[in-house]
């Protein structure tokens, strides 16, 4: 019985860890066998002492007549904690372009990678 209390326990601080650790990544979409990788951008901005900082990433693409559609929008957060917040303002899976909004931790810098896949 004590075994099985201590696994518990320890199950459910590793959770509390993982959680407290994970950045915050974002899918948006999925990405199919046929799909293109239509960019690959780095989003960084330095952190400034009390305050939280915003970042708009902007994809759009040249030639509106031959632009793919986007399937999926992938953002890996680089930081291990106080990662930044994503929000898709416009666009996305089914359209041409996005506008993704950053949001920083109070303190905090900006890191992501935006990853781009349409067809």
């Amino acid at each position: 019985m004590m075994a099985k209390l201590t696994l518990i326990a320890t199950l459910l601080v590793g959770v509390f860890l993982v959680g407290a650790y994970a950045g915050n990544d974002y899918l948006w979409g999925e990405v199919g066998a046929n799909d293109y990788k239509l960019a690959k951008d780095s989003v960084h901005k330095a952190f400034f002492v009390g305050m939280v900082l915003n970042k708009k990433y902007v994809f759009k693409q040249k030639n509106n007549l031959d632009a793919l559609t986007i399937t999926a929008i992938k953002i890996t957060d680089k930081k291990k904690s106080d990662g930044a917040t994503a929000v898709l303002t416009h666009g996305g899976p089914g359209s041409k372009g996005a506008t993704i909004m950053f949001t920083s931790q109070r303190g905090h810098g900006i890191s992501d990678v935006v990853e781009i896949w349409g067809r």
